[in-house]
């Protein structure tokens, strides 16, 4: 039951993030909850590969905004990108991103 109730809570979470947040948030949130829920590989890379059009539809964006805002991120060495792994360089700033600060 305790399961339930924490994916209930994690959906929650997700639908008021795509309602409330702007776009650099809820990228930052989803790139936070992607290695949260999937780990990282060996190489520290999210252990999921993600076409960008399907990043952009989890994050409640366009294609257009998604990269504009990934390389925004790239720019400040936030996160690195290779293709169509992502290696979260600065949590603590995606999480201070994420949370509107």
């Amino acid at each position: 039951m305790k399961l339930y109730a924490s994916e209930l809570e994690e959906a929650e979470k997700r639908m008021r993030n795509l309602a409330l947040m702007d776009v650099n948030g809820r990228l930052c949130d989803s790139l936070l909850f992607l290695e949260k829920r999937f780990g990282k590989t060996r190489s520290g890379f999210i252990n999921l590969l993600l076409s960008r059009q399907d990043l952009a539809s989890f994050t409640g964006t366009t294609y257009e905004t998604l990269f504009r805002t990934i390389a925004e991120l790239v720019r400040n060495k936030i996160i690195k990108v290779n293709g169509k792994k992502i290696y979260l360089l600065k949590p603590e700033k995606l999480a201070e991103y994420s949370s509107g600060k």
